[in-house]
């Protein structure tokens, strides 16, 4: 047989079923257990103060499914209950009992550790905790969860604990590993990559934009080199060379993190919009679900489930929009094309220093040949 804990509210009459956690007025979702005896009602209690802190013990009863019969609950704990000792490895907890938790957002992202129980990531505590509630972070598609994956990877504060432990992503809805290590230690090098080179990200989306025939020439340009033929000395100075790292600001990627950042000035419009559409609108509607509705008849998972993954996107959005605001009162795109078709229409160059110019004419054999075949003045 299958038993239920049930609640009735002494004002409403309404029925909730323990839903393990919270409660529900959906019988679908109950939590059942295979006998009246396995049901610690004051265990319950400690464990959730605030699901049971406003609700008296003797509206609580125990529903026999299969007869329909009701019976009181136990006030304490039964004489012959027993605290099982904790096995020496810990045992992860099962994800699998939670199929409301990951239903639209399934991926998460572990760490275990040796002798210890399995944590979960949670970006509103900045940190990996233990219990699986609603305070452990979900992603609804793998690809946004590994570039999290990356940001703690990233991240110095966890190092030492990923060097004891194994980090991967989860499907909450199997209990099973999405990454294999050798696709972690492949996320882990990507990370430490993007490092060395943090625009590298910007040149590709640089290449992915739609570009104009201008810009198409001048990302060309970028990424080419003069030839002998258009270099000039009779401009050159006396002066000494300051030190730069070609490497890390490559030309071609600079210009293709300032292609990236006008193609994001596009968006700002719609990114203001949209930040005011949650500021106004959709956050009435949560507001106001809360104050019209009981929360016997709401399901309360669902909704904290979509109202935090409302606000974490707000969060995102409104990040977005400080950014571009502040873009754009300091950059003028116009201004930018502008003065690199000015500065960039020809690819003849003018030596500058009179001892280098003399270096690296000493180099070049077709410069050589030349001066040799001229005549003496």
């Amino acid at each position: 047989m299958a038993y239920a804990l049930i609640y009735t509210a002494k004002s409403s009459g309404k029925t909730s079923y323990w839903a393990n956690p919270g409660f529900t007025g959906n019988s679908k979702r109950k939590y059942t257990w295979e006998n009246p005896g396995e049901i610690h009602f004051e265990q319950l209690k400690q464990q959730y103060p605030t699901l049971f802190g406003n609700k008296s013990t003797d509206r609580f009863e125990i529903l026999n499914l299969a007869t329909g019969q009701k019976q009181p609950v136990a006030t304490s704990p039964a004489p012959n209950y027993q605290v099982k000792r904790k096995p020496t490895q810990p045992t992860p907890q099962s994800l699998t009992a939670h199929p409301k938790m990951f239903r639209k957002t399934p991926y998460l992202i572990v760490l275990d550790s040796p002798n210890q129980a399995r944590r979960y990531w949670s970006n509103s505590q900045k940190n990996f905790i233990k219990s699986i509630n609603d305070r452990l972070s979900r992603w609804a598609d793998l690809a946004t969860a590994c570039e999290s994956l990356k940001w703690l990877l990233s991240n110095d504060q966890f190092k030492e604990q990923f060097t004891k432990g194994k980090v991967t992503i989860l499907n909450g809805q199997t209990g099973e590993a999405v990454l294999s290590p050798a696709e972690v230690a492949k996320l882990a090098t990507s990370v430490k990559a993007a490092q060395t080179l943090p625009i590298q990200a910007a040149k590709q989306g640089q290449r992915a934009a739609n570009q104009t025939p201008a810009q198409r020439a001048l990302d060309q340009h970028f990424g080419q080199l003069p030839t002998e033929a258009d270099l000039r000395d009779d401009t050159a100075l006396p002066d000494e060379l300051p030190g730069i790292d070609l490497a890390k600001y490559d030309p071609a990627l600079v210009f293709g993190a300032a292609s990236y950042l006008i193609d994001a000035l596009k968006e700002r419009k719609t990114v203001n919009q949209l930040l005011k559409k949650y500021d106004g609108a959709i956050l009435q509607d949560y507001l106001h679900v809360l104050e019209f509705v009981g929360l016997a008849d709401l399901d309360i998972q669902d909704f904290t489930s979509a109202f935090q993954a409302n606000r974490q996107e707000r969060r995102q959005i409104k990040n977005l929009s400080l950014l571009l605001n502040a873009l754009a009162q300091a950059f003028d795109p116009d201004k930018f094309w502008a003065a690199l078709k000015d500065d960039s229409a020809s690819n003849q160059y003018h030596f500058r220093s009179a001892s280098t110019a003399k270096q690296l004419q000493a180099m070049i054999k077709s410069f050589q040949q030349g001066t040799a075949d001229r005549p003496n003045e």
